[in-house]
């Protein structure tokens, strides 16, 4: 039996038929947001933010080094040990 030879014959089981939505795309693609603001907020400016980001700086190069310093320090471990 080839794959065509059920061409035609309805859609899945016999008694079946495809749901009848058409407006099934519009739903799909609206956006969850209502407004997508374009200009960003003057709060996002201000000393509070300021401060934790400059925290997360330092601590992503602290850890960038640390992992740096470990992995020299491994490399001298088995070349001298």
């Amino acid at each position: 039996m080839s794959k065509d030879s059920h061409a035609g014959k309805g859609y899945g089981r016999p008694g079946e038929a495809p749901p009848d939505q058409p407006n099934m795309l519009e739903q799909i693609l609206e956006p969850v947001h209502r407004e997508i603001r374009k200009e960003p907020q003057d709060e996002a400016d201000g000393d509070e933010y300021t401060a934790g980001r400059n925290w997360a700086i330092l601590l992503t190069l602290f850890s960038v080094l640390l992992v740096q310093l470990a992995g020299i320090a491994l490399i001298v471990w088995a070349v001298f040990w």
